[in-house]
């Protein structure tokens, strides 16, 4: 059974916007320089409204949202003349160093290559299913599957070693 193309009236664009704006805000403050953060989250609901008329009903909107969103992010360093990238947290954004094993994760995830680093983030802090967050990075499930536990395998390592020089 294949989903119909359903056009989303005002009100409805208005529900989706308000209900993902901060998350794709979020995406692109992790995936652009922090000056064209907003900028990009506003490009991405513009794209969205503009093809709202053929907007398929499948799975979380929050997927073509970050879908979407990671397109914008691409094209705009491209425009820049350099590579994508994930900005490295300013002071401010910080984990607190009396939380020992949040600044071991963060930096965890900071040794991780992009690709993974993102799986990650669109698989457990965004809430995508494996296909969903398939379909943002534009690669097939299985793909994914095998990008994920790669991911885990390469955090695990990474944590298990980082506790091991904090106890020595």
């Amino acid at each position: 059974m294949k989903a119909e193309s359903v056009a989303l009236d005002e009100k409805a664009i208005r529900l989706v916007v308000e209900k993902h704006y901060e998350d794709v805000l979020a995406y692109c403050r992790r995936h652009a320089p922090a000056s064209s953060a907003e900028d990009l989250t506003q490009e991405t609901f513009l794209r969205f409204v503009r093809r709202a008329e053929a907007y398929d009903e499948r799975g979380k909107p929050l997927a073509l949202l970050l879908t979407i969103a990671r397109n914008a992010c691409i094209d705009a360093a491209r425009s820049a003349s350099r590579a994508p990238s994930f900005v490295e947290l300013g002071e401010g954004h910080e984990p607190s160093q009396s939380d020992s094993y949040a600044v071991e994760l963060e930096s965890a995830l900071f040794a991780l290559p992009p690709d993974e680093r993102e799986a990650l983030e669109l698989r457990f802090d965004q809430g995508l299913g494996v296909a969903e967050a398939a379909s943002v990075m534009g690669i097939s499930r299985f793909a994914m599957n095998r990008l994920l536990k790669r991911a885990l395998a390469h955090a695990r390592s990474a944590l298990a070693s980082e506790s091991k020089g904090r106890s020595k």
